[in-house]
């Protein structure tokens, strides 16, 4: 396994009426799925701050993450979507606790 939960990847992300775009995601699921089933569940970050939106972003800043942003950007909690392990294009690195489960409560709370 080369990916692991709480890792940031940057992968085609699935952009409601646009396709596919290479976005950086953190992978949300835990290990034991990507192991046992062969794909893992992200949530999308993105440098784009729309005001409809803004209830579902956590914001992130370079202090919760094991590497520098270029831009400002927030984890778009509502934007879930679950991919296969080698459609992953690279990791760049990971969220730090508790920023992580964090981002896991608002995605919950953002869908369910």
């Amino acid at each position: 396994m080369k990916y692991h939960q709480k890792d940031i990847v940057e992968i085609e992300f699935p952009i409601p009426g646009e396709g596919y775009k290479a976005h950086p995601a953190i992978i949300v699921s835990n290990d034991e799925l990507q192991v046992n089933e062969g794909f893992v569940y992200l949530v999308m970050i993105s440098s784009k701050d729309f005001a409809y939106s803004r209830e579902y972003a956590y914001q992130l800043s370079d202090e919760m993450l094991s590497f520098k942003l270029q831009k400002p950007s927030f984890v778009k909690c509502q934007l879930l979507a679950a991919d296969v392990e080698t459609a992953i294009i690279r990791k760049l690195g990971c969220i730090k606790e508790p920023y992580f489960s964090e981002i896991v409560d608002k995605t919950i709370e953002s869908i369910f």
